[in-house]
């Protein structure tokens, strides 16, 4: 009679122990939902602020100095061909 009454009394300990861990995370998702949505959001606002205009200023250095890059690449082009047709002819 004393093992059916100590598993019972474990069932029961086994019971409360679940239910309180459920409480307890629970309470910590409510708790760390809006710290987590607010660092989200933080973070995203970061990346507007900072990130969006960096990207907009690369861009314009990039199409700005695109056309001498591909003077500078087609330069050698040209002088090797100007070489190539003055020997042939």
């Amino acid at each position: 009679m004393f093992v059916v009454e100590f598993f019972i009394g474990l069932m029961a300990l086994l019971l409360l122990l679940s239910m309180g861990l459920l409480i307890l995370k629970v309470v910590f998702s409510l708790v760390l939902l809006p710290i987590k949505l607010a660092w989200f959001l933080t973070k995203s606002l970061l990346a507007l602020v900072i990130g969006l205009p960096l990207l907009l200023v690369l861009a314009a250095l990039m199409f700005t100095g695109l056309p001498l890059l591909l003077v500078i690449a087609a330069l050698p082009l040209c002088l090797v061909g100007g070489i190539v047709y003055a020997v042939v002819h």
